[in-house]
């Protein structure tokens, strides 16, 4: 005979969410403790692709005589991509990037509307006091900071570096606006506290 009057059992619905949600936090807890090896292997592969690009077109228009432009700027930028991956792997570029985004206001939307539960997270190591979803959540909002870095690094790479030696179709703009849209919304700060 069914009892009317026992509470519903939900444990069967609520417990694959939950360990769903927890995996997902988990991914993105290890994927942030490695946060400044990938960044060290993304701009390590952009000095890479630059340089092979630089060589191939250096041997494409040697005939014509303009490559000693292409020399110069495809070397400085693999130099350059270079020494901005080594300042990811030994943390040094990310701390500073946090500094100079702390003396810069920023609008992080989302991060401001929540309250100072998210705001207050300042390391991965505090990211265990808030619940669950809660978690979930932070880290979904880190993941699109995280996401507005890179795309705005790509940005800046082709404005430089696309016209004249790697010739993508891609466009800067697109990386820029969607960089920026990401950034507005929850601040780039709040992916690169997890990283320091």
């Amino acid at each position: 005979m069914l009892n009317y009057n026992s509470p519903p059992d939900f444990s069967s619905i609520l417990d694959p969410i939950s360990q769903f949600f927890d995996g997902f936090n988990y991914f993105f807890y290890n994927f942030f403790h490695f946060g400044n090896y990938i960044l060290f292997f993304i701009f390590l592969i952009m000095g890479i692709i630059l340089l092979m690009s630089a060589r191939e077109k250096e041997y494409s228009e040697r005939i014509m005589g303009k490559i000693e432009m292409i020399k110069k700027r495809g070397r400085t930028g693999t130099v350059i991509c270079l020494l901005i991956s080594i300042g990811f792997l030994s943390k040094g570029l990310t701390v500073l990037l946090y500094r100079f985004f702390t003396f810069i206001p920023e609008p992080e939307f989302v991060v401001k509307f929540l309250g100072n539960e998210f705001d207050s997270i300042n390391s991965i190591e505090e990211i265990h006091s808030i619940d669950l979803y809660g978690k979930s959540f932070f880290f979904f909002i880190s993941f699109l900071s995280f996401l507005s870095l890179i795309l705005m690094s790509i940005g800046i790479y082709l404005i430089f570096f696309n016209k004249f030696i790697i010739r993508s179709k891609l466009k800067f703009l697109t990386f820029i606006g969607f960089g920026l849209f990401f950034g507005f919304l929850v601040g780039f700060r709040t992916s690169l506290k997890l990283l320091v």
